[in-house]
């Protein structure tokens, strides 16, 4: 141990970090918050290991490539933060924060979980986001614990299948910017999902999103969907939606007994028609059909009397509707 805090010390000097360390062994074991984000650094020394009553670790916004096989060894930690470096791999270790709850490796250039990984039951919120991720084990599933869990702008193609069986209690997910052409049906299993980021993939069919009752922020942005297959209605809570940059013709009439929808966007498609009952939806504040195939607007559009924000440009000559009291519209 005295050799250990001896070589951490050297660290400490070594990269200038006096003014916010202590470099008194009494100081450094009882430490339990320590961040040193934008300090330039290049590495984490083996000796970090002395820290044993770490609870929050921030190193974001260094150069760091890799963490030490002893990061292991605080085993207090519950809060890493590690977002804006150069890490290409994570150690094996890792799986030993027993008391981990919060990691963060967003804009990183990692590419596989060590095993390791797996072991991090304690999880509550996992963000991996601006990786290189190519492929996720089934063992993904063991962080049953996950609150929030963002995956957004990988290279994953696929995913296990029973990926968020254990996942009860998921409410954000991001699955934006990856490759994926389809969702695994344990999707279904997520029963108190809030929010749903699928923009950027080349999803083609959903599984039904029927059971997610409770979702209030559903993204189906640029991929390639011809159609919604499921009742849309049974998201009742839903209060934004965005199906912008599809291959949809039509949006289902079901969307208008959406009672609290505010924000539907439905732009760059090529809707021909838009639901007749589209008034029924009292609740909109913000309508973007723009760059679509639409010669007319349904009548019942004037009914909606909370309508802010209206998108209907690169149509075939839509004009404003007269009735509506607009703070904006993108045509005369």
């Amino acid at each position: 141990m005295g050799s250990d805090i001896e070589n951490f010390v050297k660290w400490i000097r070594a990269n200038d970090l006096t003014p916010i360390m202590s470099t008194h062994s009494d100081d450094l074991e009882f430490l339990t918050h320590l961040d040193l984000s934008k300090r330039n650094l290049k590495d984490l020394p083996e000796s970090i290991g002395v820290l044993k009553n770490l609870n929050v670790l921030k190193l974001s916004n260094n150069r760091i490539r890799k963490l030490p096989k002893a990061i292991g060894e605080l085993k207090k930690l519950r809060n890493l933060q590690c977002e804006n470096n150069l890490i290409e791999e994570l150690p094996e270790t890792i799986g030993d924060l027993e008391n981990l709850m919060i990691l963060n490796l967003n804009v990183n250039r990692i590419k596989v979980l060590p095993k390791g990984f797996y072991k991090l039951d304690s999880l509550t919120r996992l963000t991996l986001a601006s990786n290189r991720i190519e492929r996720l084990d089934s063992e993904f599933k063991n962080l049953s614990k996950l609150l929030y869990l963002s995956l957004e702008t990988n290279e994953l193609e696929e995913l296990p299948v029973d990926i968020f069986e254990l996942m009860k209690q998921l409410y954000y997910l991001d699955l934006s910017f990856n490759h994926l052409n389809y969702l695994p049906s344990s999707l279904s299993k997520i029963k108190e999902l809030e929010t749903l980021l699928l923009e950027g993939n080349t999803i083609k069919e959903l599984p039904s999103l029927e059971s997610h009752d409770m979702l209030l922020k559903l993204d189906l942005s640029d991929n390639n969907l011809e159609s919604l297959d499921f009742d849309i209605s049974k998201l009742e809570d839903l209060k934004i939606l965005r199906l912008d940059n599809n291959l949809l013709t039509s949006i289902p009439n079901e969307i208008c007994n959406l009672q609290n929808l505010m924000s539907l966007s439905v732009s760059s498609n090529k809707l021909k028609i838009l639901p007749e009952n589209i008034g029924n939806i009292n609740t909109l504040h913000e309508l973007d059909v723009e760059d679509n195939e639409l010669e007319t607007l349904p009548k019942s559009i004037e009914e909606l009397e909370n309508l802010k924000e209206l998108y209907i440009d690169n149509n075939k000559n839509l004009k404003k509707p007269e009735k509506l009291e607009l703070e904006f519209c993108d045509v005369k």
